[in-house]
């Protein structure tokens, strides 16, 4: 799993105006973009979370992702991103065995100057434990615009990074 830029906003954006600033000088004045399907291994992603349950580690499935975006007739860069899960297991640091629903979104802009116009991160993941029940979440809203931001964190749990 991939933290999509949850805790660094900033730095999400920062790096959108520059991949906007690079598309937008590579694709000529119509619209262009492009969508791109990716999988990837979950096992030894890290759920860091609080006590009493303590770090979750992936320990098989697969992370999936679609990331789509265009430079429309302006130049300005529009992104925009799933990520979801295929039978991930984990494993608690008490040993407790627990499976993962939910799912992460982002998505922003920059101008064609690549100054960033606005950029939303959202996650949401269960943390299901099937040894002893319950569960612990993800629960993760980032928003930054010109001027103004927030992150709402309302989880026990922060995802993975990287």
């Amino acid at each position: 799993m991939r933290s999509l830029r949850s805790r660094a906003v900033v730095a999400g954006i920062t790096a959108l105006g520059t991949i906007g600033l690079a598309s937008g000088a590579a694709f000529a004045a119509p619209a262009s973009g492009g969508t791109e399907h990716s999988s990837f291994p979950a096992a030894g992603a890290v759920f860091e979370c609080s006590a009493p349950t303590g770090d979750i580690t992936a320990t098989s499935g697969t992370v999936d992702m679609v990331d789509h975006w265009n430079v429309d007739a302006r130049g300005v860069f529009h992104e925009t991103g799933t990520v979801h899960t295929s039978g991930v297991t984990l494993q608690g640091s008490n040993g407790d065995r627990y499976t993962v629903s939910g799912a992460s979104w982002f998505g922003g802009k920059v101008s064609a100057g690549g100054a960033p116009l606005v950029f939303t991160d959202t996650e949401h993941w269960v943390l299901h434990d099937v040894t002893s029940g319950g569960n612990v979440k993800v629960q993760i809203v980032s928003h930054w615009s010109p001027g103004s931001s927030f992150t709402w964190d309302k989880g026990t749990c922060s995802a993975p990074e990287g």
